[in-house]
This record gives structure tokens, C-alpha cells and sequence, in this order.
């Protein structure tokens, strides 16, 4: 069983046997094995340690992964998606993508970020270039990383200890990280990167990095660049994104999923700095919305409520969690539309319905503009009608 946004796994006693797990087991470098009073493995698995049991699943065979691509993509067009942006692709799944693309069977548009972890893979493509032909429903042209934790596990990278666990600050580096080396070569050789940064050292480290390459490679600049969930900022780094012209991909549901625990975390002070959507546009920064799927209910109904309240399914709280990061409806809309085109390099071909445009259009039973200003409650029920893509309906709903 894996955690919600992947950084924990529990297995059982047969699992861990087959895995040769036991309580002599070292947990690898920025990795936890939770032990018992008698020093015996519970079951659960943390931050790096989860290889240790993940390695031991058979891989699925390449129909598999193909027949997994067509459900999960036929899925994310019945939900009204015209287009996702995968984050950390496999060599595997690379291979099972340029299948369905060859043989056109992609049911909608797929932006793939390859995996930072899987060296092969980005060496390949470091002699091949970014794919990036708009007439192609396959693009590949940028790479992801991991430079922390989650916060939930207590893994996010922080300047100061946790509130709530004094003397520790997550975790980074040694083997959790990523090979800079590499990743700074496909910036160089024009690939975008997306780095997973969830707290304020993890952020302002990333932004480092970012930051160095561009100083040794000025062309870079032009990469748009991506942080992956941004989720804690120090007040000093706000400015740092629009400098750089780093985006911040954020996952609205994040906050009001987190809400219950994450002050507890990081306390009252720090918590100003998180999910701090608001304060990143104030400070002139990009953004792009996502689900973070399966992290968190992809249903864009849900997307668009959290972002525009601050609340959760609940409708609670009543005035918002940290209202005042709210966004505006005709933002939210823009996050999850016009802003992921542009963080895709797609925004003169998609992201809004106008002439010369693809014909990408997702057609819903609300009207979120109106809704977000008179009701916002009621997007939460709203329905896909209809989901097309380049000109063709691919999901219809019954009525």
C-alpha cells in the first residue's frame, strides 16, 4: 500500500520476506525502516527506503504497460483532460508511449518529463534532442527530479527543525537527490527541468542550482524551468522564481488535504510562507495548477474549488484555510488551461478556444466563472459533458 503522495509504503509480513527485509535490514542513505520496540520492521517503509520493497514487484511486460497507458489516459478524458503532463517517465514507459504515438493511438496529448533517475534514459535523449513537433501528440522535453521529501512524512527539506520534531530538517542529497551533473546537461541541451522541492530549504537549494546553471549558461534562462509543488517558501525566495523565470507548479488540493497537519508541522510563522499562491503571483512569479495525480483526487471540479476557497470537499472551513492566498476564479481557470500551455511551450497552440488554435475543447455542465463569484460550492458538483481532442470527440457522456 502506498502512501498519498508516494513517499511511504506499508507492506505485509510475506511482502517483506519475499523483499529480504528483516530487522537486520540497513535502511539506504535518506531512507527510514520503522522498527518496533524489539528493533523488528512494522511494516512501513519511508522516503528512500520504499525501493527496498518496490524492487521486488515484478515489472509489467510491455502490453501491460501499454494496456495501463490506454486505461489511465482513457480515464483522464472521460474526467475532461485534453492533455497531461507526466512527471518522471521510465525507459520503459517511454518505449510503451512511442508505441501508442507510432501507432497513433494516444487518446490525448502527452507532455512527458523524463525520469532524472534513470540515467540511460536522459543520455539517450541528450543525442536525440526535446521532441517537440506540435503536429505530434507525443512531446518530450523536459526532465524531473526529486531534491526532497514530503512534508507529511517529514521529509521535506527544511531551514529550521520541525515544530513538531525537534532536530530534524528532512532530507536531501547523498543518493536522494539527483545527479546535477546530468540534469545541468539537459538544461544546457534545451530541456526544461521540473524539481520536486516541497520545503523552504528544498526550495531555496533548488533555486540555487537553478540559479548556477543559468549563470554558466545564460541560454538556459529560457528553459522555463519548474519547481514542482513549491509548497514552502521563505519570505527571502518569493522574489527569486519571477528572477529566474522559474514557474511554480502547484497542486491547489494539496492545501486543503494538508490542512489537518501542516501547521503542526511547521508552525504558525512558517505556514504563512506555504501553498502560498497568492503571495508567488503578488511577487511576479508564473504559475501552472495539477492534481499531482495519484497524489491527490485529479477531478478538476475539486481543483478549481480548492483553489478558488481554500476549502476542502466539506466545504470547511466556511471562510477558507489562509484565505487570503485565495485565487480568483478566471486565475484558477488560467492555472489549470492557459498557464499549463505555457509551461509546456504550447501556449500559442492551446490553452484557450480562439481561430488557428487545436480544437482541445472540454465541455462541462457549469460555468466556473459564474459559479466561483455567486457559489463556488456548487463547481464541486459539476459533470464533464463532453472532451475533445484536435477536432475529434473522444468521450461523450450518457445522458
Amino acid at each position: 500500500m502506498r502512501g498519498l503522495h508516494g513517499f511511504a509504503i506499508w507492506g505485509n509480513r510475506k511482502a517483506f520476506e519475499i523483499a529480504g527485509i528483516t530487522a537486520e535490514t540497513e535502511a539506504p542513505i535518506a531512507g527510514e525502516i520503522r522498527k518496533d520496540a524489539n528493533g523488528n520492521p512494522t511494516g512501513i517503509l519511508i522516503n528512500n527506503a520504499t525501493d527496498l520493497l518496490e524492487s521486488a514487484v515484478p515489472s509489467p511486460t510491455h502490453g501491460q504497460r501499454i494496456e495501463h497507458l490506454l486505461a489511465g489516459l482513457n480515464a483522464m478524458a472521460k474526467d475532461g483532460y485534453v492533455a497531461v503532463h507526466e512527471a518522471g517517465v521510465t525507459s520503459e514507459f517511454m518505449e510503451a508511449l512511442e508505441t501508442l504515438e507510432a501507432e497513433r493511438k494516444l487518446p490525448i496529448r502527452f507532455y512527458a518529463m523524463l525520469n532524472s533517475r534513470d540515467e540511460q534514459l536522459l543520455r539517450r535523449w541528450l543525442e536525440r534532442g526535446p521532441k517537440t513537433d506540435p503536429e505530434g501528440m507525443l512531446v518530450v522535453r523536459s526532465v524531473k527530479a526529486h531534491y526532497d521529501g514530503a512534508l507529511g512524512s517529514r521529509g521535506a527539506r527544511l531551514l529550521d527543525d520541525y515544530s513538531d520534531t525537534p532536530g530534524h530538517r528532512g532530507v536531501s542529497g547523498g543518493d536522494y537527490g539527483f545527479n546535477q551533473d546530468i540534469v545541468a546537461e539537459m538544461m544546457k541541451a534545451g530541456f526544461q527541468v521540473g524539481i520536486h522541492a516541497i520545503g523552504d530549504a528544498g526550495n531555496r537549494e533548488t533555486l540555487d542550482f537553478i540559479e548556477s546553471v543559468l549563470k554558466e549558461f545564460p541560454a538556459a534562462r529560457d528553459g522555463r524551468h519548474r519547481i514542482e509543488h513549491a509548497q514552502v517558501i521563505h519570505p527571502d525566495d518569493l522574489d527569486r522564481f519571477a528572477k529566474l523565470n522559474v514557474i511554480a507548479s502547484m497542486e491547489p488540493p494539496h492545501a486543503v488535504e494538508d490542512k489537518p497537519w501542516a501547521e503542526a508541522r511547521i508552525g504558525a510563522e512558517r505556514i504563512k510562507g506555504a501553498y502560498a499562491w497568492r503571495s508567488l503571483r503578488q511577487s511576479g512569479a508564473r504559475l501552472t495548477f495539477n492534481s499531482d495525480l495519484s497524489g491527490s483526487d485529479h477531478s478538476i471540479f475539486y481543483g478549481l474549488h480548492a483553489a478558488i476557497t481554500r476549502r476542502d470537499k466539506n466545504r470547511q472551513p466556511p471562510e477558507g484555510w489562509y484565505p487570503e492566498q485565495n485565487m480568483t476564479p478566471e486565475e484558477a481557470i488560467r492555472a489549470y488551461t492557459s498557464w499549463s500551455a505555457f509551461s509546456a511551450f504550447l501556449e500559442n497552440e492551446t490553452g484557450v478556444i480562439e481561430p488557428g488554435r487545436w480544437a482541445d475543447i472540454t465541455v462541462m455542465d457549469i460555468d466556473p466563472f459564474v459559479l466561483g463569484e455567486t457559489d463556488p460550492g456548487k463547481i464541486l458538483e459539476g459533470k464533464i459533458i463532453m472532451t475533445i481532442v484536435n477536432g475529434e470527440i473522444i468521450y461523450r457522456r450518457e445522458l
